[in-house]
């Protein structure tokens, strides 16, 4: 097979992210077990591929199994047979199963005050994991013996499964395990792809699978990646997939920005991209500018720090740099504020007595820290808050061209600003702004409630002059 003509490893799964509607999720390590003839590159590529081709055979025979987790529901999708008949049979609804199969749901969305977030509906995962029955009497292996002096080699590796289905609650049982069939079928093929691809030598990548949301998409987009290639290594295939997508100069699939399920959520320390939940000001009266990508929220108090009245900076650079992490910019732990005082020391922007202290820093201060990441920032002065809502044209350019979030400091306080909503022709404007002065708990609910919102311009200090640090996107997808 001619890599060089071989279309990205990429497919769709029509996922609906908002949705009363069901993903399954089909995970689990299928080995892969083969013959190597020759021990070139192309004998390598040969048995590989033909390995595959006999593990998609065997995901469409009936030793193919899923079974849900923390329950005792076992299912063979191709001969439409389940441990509880009783409970869940070919003409049921898909949602039968929700009585079967714990659930994956991100709860604590419910809790969120309904008069400041939009109408939300989480998405219900179903988790279901695949093996291969051994001892089924209608199954048979073939085994051959050979004896020649050609040598062979045999291998076996683990090819790590994620696939993604969904379903309408109301569709019947029956017709949904066709999909898992064909859903798994075409994620082995799609690994087959990676692994002719990027094998070289005798080198064969690991093949793994990748959720992304794309922009105005319901849908996930599923990438197989090679494992143990930077993200530097897999700018050629993104290039070919933004391409194929329509997709912007600006990252989208990065594996840093694979999609985030409810489990992955409970188990993040800091909250992610909360504005998404904000509703934004009316279409009719303004345009919308906001924030590109995720980030995570920092604030007072965070990490046993007590930094009430002087670590607001300090917060919304941990943010900015939050956001060049999850873009697959930079990977590199969040600085905490001593991290930040030291680099500050060797830049020659303080002396060594900040280190340890109290001592407030400025927009200025985080550009220092920034290039120290290798990231530029422009600053734009504004001589009063009054004056900030005249700022809302070059505001409006950097949120739709470089997306990232930007410090707003003003003596003794910071800010950081999300976006922005103008009218052109009246001039009105609003600012939407994440309060790292926030002291309460990481809850979704307290803090959609009281740490973020939309602002009128009379929100700034009229007789204030702020300083706005607006960090730079480097180029590249």
């Amino acid at each position: 097979m001619n890599a060089q003509a071989m279309s990205p490893s990429i497919f769709l799964s029509q996922v609906p992210l908002d949705t009363d509607d069901l993903l399954f999720r089909i995970r689990g390590g299928l080995y892969l077990d083969g013959i190597l003839n020759k021990t070139d590159e192309i004998g390598i590529k040969e048995g590989l591929s033909e390995a595959i081709k006999n593990l998609i055979a065997k995901v469409n025979s009936q030793s193919f199994v899923l079974f849900g987790w923390e329950s005792s529901l076992y299912v063979w999708p191709k001969s439409h047979l389940n441990t509880l008949p009783t409970e869940l049979q070919e003409d049921s609804t898909c949602k039968s199963i929700l009585k079967l199969v714990p659930i994956e749901v991100n709860d604590y969305l419910k809790r969120i005050p309904a008069r400041k977030s939009v109408k939300i509906k989480p998405l219900k995962v179903v988790n279901l994991e695949l093996l291969f029955e051994l001892t089924r009497p209608d199954v048979f292996e073939i085994v051959t013996i050979q004896n020649n002096k050609n040598s062979r080699i045999h291998f076996r590796l683990i090819l790590p499964i994620d696939v993604v289905v969904f379903a309408n609650p109301e569709d019947e049982w029956g017709q949904l395990q066709e999909q898992f069939v064909k859903a798994v079928s075409t994620q082995l093929y799609e690994m087959d792809q990676c692994i002719q691809r990027f094998t070289k030598g005798k080198s064969v990548p690991i093949p793994q699978a990748f959720h992304f949301e794309l922009p105005e998409s319901s849908a996930l987009t599923t990438v197989i990646y090679p494992a143990g290639y930077t993200e530097k290594d897999l700018e050629p295939l993104r290039k070919e997939l933004h391409h194929q997508f329509s997709l912007q100069d600006k990252p989208f699939l990065r594996r840093s920005m694979a999609y985030s399920f409810p489990n992955d959520d409970l188990s993040n320390k800091y909250l992610k991209t909360i504005h998404k939940y904000i509703p934004s000001p009316s279409s009719d009266d303004f345009q919308v500018f906001v924030v590109y990508g995720s980030y995570t929220f920092h604030h007072y108090l965070q990490d046993d720090i007590n930094d009430g009245g002087w670590g607001c900076a300090y917060r919304t650079l941990q943010t900015i740099l939050s956001w060049y992490n999850h873009q697959g910019y930079i990977n590199v732990p969040i600085p905490t504020h001593e991290k930040i005082q030291k680099i500050l020391v060797t830049a020659g922007d303080k002396g060594p007595s900040i280190v340890g202290s109290t001592d407030w820093i400025g927009s200025f201060e985080i550009r220092s820290v920034l290039n120290s990441f290798g990231i530029t920032s422009k600053i734009m002065n504004i001589r009063a808050g009054s004056e900030l809502a005249l700022a809302a044209r070059e505001l409006a350019e950097h949120f739709e061209v470089q997306g990232t979030p930007v410090m707003v400091g003003g003596e003794p306080l910071a800010h950081t600003l999300l976006g922005v909503a103008w009218n052109e022709e009246t001039g009105a404007v609003k600012f939407l702004v994440l309060d790292a002065h926030y002291t309460g708990e990481d809850d979704w609910a307290s803090v959609i409630d009281k740490a973020i919102e939309w602002k009128d311009d009379d929100f700034w200090d009229p007789l204030e002059p702020y300083n706005l640090c607006l960090p730079q996107r480097p180029q590249g997808v």
